[in-house]
């Protein structure tokens, strides 16, 4: 390589890092569920010795390769005294996308050596049009996979094109190791194999008699591949489910599932459209500047250029190899649900760059050969040699621009990447480890949440988690220290109306508000001796059994009219720990009905709708659950009779020995007279 371009070079890994890298410590902001979850999961990699899984089983199955990256990196920052964490994560995908940048210069210098027609300043336009890409640059800021896909394809293809010009059985050998790489990477990488097998009978079929010479190799790489991917296959074998669970999870077509179904040719064209000019790209915050194209418009007109130009040439295997990859890296997002969806298809940013870079260095070819003779032509050979520079040039600052200006200004990127829930979950984890923290409405176990409380010396354990709009869980008596409640007040209405009236003497605050100054989550601190000053309007004294007793209980309304709701609220309290996990039984019952039933309505729940299981109450406390019980509309008039009790599914009930406890009854009234 010549030293100017290796200056070039250099410059254009320079610009990739500086864009991947500045301000990554809170752009994007927050630490979003997928990223917490592989997170969680590199941490047990890094810190449990016997934790070596080849496919994550969570969050519906994730290849683990980046998963071990990011163990290796928490440990490389942990020992240059940095935290495990959101940032160290991201650098990991930084790093994964400035070697993208180096591959994609890679594959396009072997390209021009199998196909000397190409010009020679396409390596360094290519590479640059990646480096300054908006569409690369905002996944290799996120701690997830997709960013791995686009350095898979193009490494895989240039050692195969390396292998079948050289016949070095590094190459081959290199290849097999990325194929392999593919599939513990991502979903959306799982096509590159088959993107390979087309290459290579490409290239046999332009030079058959290489192939004579070249066949050791290819098997060697394929074998190599397949020796990597035994563990993850008998692990499928094991768990055939896993092996297709999130496919079917995104699936696009399944007319059974979440999606809404689609043709394959409307999902295919809306996965097509994404490169602009003045097409709608991903429409979500999370992955996009809403609606925006893949490439500006700087970008898309070599881009178009390109492919035009490669589709002329298409039956040589250089031009052919940018096409098939692009559109076979498109394909994921054309078979999925929520198309066009820009990290599924990641992998199509190096194809698009390679075509992108072969308009930018036609154009550069015309201005250095085709005027060079006489001065007026001299002139445009200049001016068309400087729109490239211009294009390439205005093309980054279009990029950066609406990734650090327009993007992270977005006030939906709070939510979007749960920035709230991770303030509170780091704000939980730096209490002191002996105070009671109470959290609702969100789980404990919530990655974002369980992230910033992992299981580390001197962390504290985590939060009591309940869903406040449903259940409410305090110390009965007068606590010897303060007491805490975290209430995510953007997604719990009822906790902000019902802790004042609990505990009138607490106080508020630190509050956490969102971009807009909306409060997102607010603290309320019970103070150490304040008893609740709730006790129940019906009170009753029923231990039914498990250390658990019935306090009392509340009725709303106080006159239920057919077809409403009637609201039970339960107040239980713990004597001790409850070793069972139950399931509360509300049941209305009145007059026989025509089928013989005494039973009018009824709602079986565990506690809280599951979210504050009996198994995680404790001695002292007692526990506020509302039922609600829709009564049917046709109910006739009358006294009705209330019982609960609880069961276990294998038909064990409390009280014991198939009882219910009887409270008072519920008068229904009779219908007005219409007038």
């Amino acid at each position: 390589m010549p030293r100017f371009s290796r200056i070039l070079l250099l410059l254009i890994l320079a610009a990739a890092t500086a864009l991947r890298l500045w301000r990554i410590d809170g752009t994007p902001p927050g630490f979003h569920f997928d990223e917490a979850f592989e997170g969680l999961e590199a941490w047990r990699i890094l810190t449990d010795p016997g934790y070596r899984p080849v496919f994550l089983a969570g969050n519906f199955g994730v290849p683990p390769l980046n998963a071990y990256a990011n163990a290796l990196m928490f440990a490389l920052v942990q020992a240059l005294g940095g935290e495990a964490g959101p940032t160290a994560m991201r650098l990991t995908a930084a790093l994964f996308g400035v070697a993208g940048v180096l591959a994609v210069y890679l594959l396009a210098a072997e390209m021009r050596r199998h196909e000397p027609r190409l010009p020679a300043a396409f390596p360094l336009l290519s590479a640059a049009t990646l480096a300054l890409m908006r569409w690369h640059i905002h996944f290799s800021r996120m701690g997830i996979e997709p960013v791995l896909v686009p350095l898979i394809w193009a490494g895989c293809a240039w050692l195969v094109l390396r292998g079948w010009r050289t016949g070095g059985w590094l190459s081959f050998l290199g290849a097999g190791t990325l194929l392999a790489a593919s599939i513990y990477a991502y979903q959306g990488a799982w096509v590159i194999p088959l993107l390979m097998g087309v290459l290579i009978l490409h290239l046999a079929a332009s030079d058959r008699p290489r192939l004579a010479l070249r066949w050791q190799g290819l098997l060697a790489a394929a074998g190599l591949a397949l020796a990597l991917l035994l563990p993850l296959a008998l692990f499928f074998w094991h768990n055939p489910a896993l092996l297709l669970l999130r496919p079917d999870q995104i699936d696009a077509f399944d007319q059974g599932g979440g999606s809404t179904p689609t043709s394959l040719a409307a999902n295919a064209w809306r996965t097509l459209r994404i490169f602009g000019p003045g097409q709608t790209g991903d429409l979500d915050v999370r992955r996009n500047l809403p609606g925006q194209p893949a490439l500006n418009l700087w970008q898309v007109v070599p881009f178009y250029l390109g492919l035009g130009l490669a589709l002329w040439r298409i039956r040589r295997p250089a031009y052919a190899l940018p096409v098939v990859g692009l559109l076979g890296l498109l394909l994921p997002g054309a078979l999925s649900d929520q198309a066009p969806h820009f990290h599924r298809v990641l992998g199509a940013a190096a194809p698009a760059a390679l075509l992108a870079g072969l308009g930018l260095a036609w154009l550069w070819q015309q201005g250095s050969t085709r005027w060079r003779s006489l001065p007026p032509r001299r002139w445009a050979g200049w001016a068309l040699r400087g729109a490239v520079v211009v294009a390439l040039l205005a093309g980054g600052l279009a990029a950066a621009r609406g990734y650090f200006v327009r993007w992270a200004s977005q006030p939906s990127l709070f939510y979007a990447f749960d920035a709230g829930l991770w303030q509170v979950g780091q704000w939980i984890a730096e209490q002191p480890a002996d105070r009671p923290i109470y959290l609702t409405p969100r789980a404990a176990d919530h990655p974002t949440l369980a992230f910033a409380w992992r299981a580390e010396s001197g962390s504290r354990p985590a939060p009591v988690s309940f869903d406040g709009r449903r259940i409410f869980p305090m110390t009965a008596a007068a606590p010897t220290g303060a007491e805490q409640y975290v209430a995510i007040e953007h997604e719990d209405f009822r906790t902000q109306l019902l802790l004042p009236e609990l505990f009138p003497d607490a106080t508020v605050g630190p509050d956490f508000v969102d971009r807009a100054g909306q409060v997102y989550a607010r603290v309320y601190n019970r103070p150490a001796g304040v008893r609740s000053q709730r006790a129940p309007p019906q009170p009753l004294s029923a231990p039914l059994g498990d250390g658990i007793r019935l306090e009392g209980y509340e009725l709303l309304p106080d006159a239920p009219a057919p077809g409403g709701v009637l609201y039970v609220r339960l107040y239980w309290l713990v004597d001790a720990r409850p070793q069972g996990d139950w399931t509360v039984f509300v049941h209305l019952l009145g007059p026989a009905r025509p089928d013989g039933s005494r039973l009018w309505a009824a709602q079986d729940s565990p506690p809280g709708n599951g979210s504050l299981p009996t198994r995680r109450w404790q001695p002292g406390w007692r526990v506020i659950d509302e039922f609600a019980l829709q009564l049917p509309a046709d109910l006739p008039a009358g006294a009705y009779a209330l019982e609960i009790g609880m069961y276990q599914a294998d038909g064990t009930r409390l009280p014991a020995g198939g009882g219910a406890v009887h409270l008072g009854a519920v008068a229904i009234p009779a219908p007005e007279a219409a007038p």
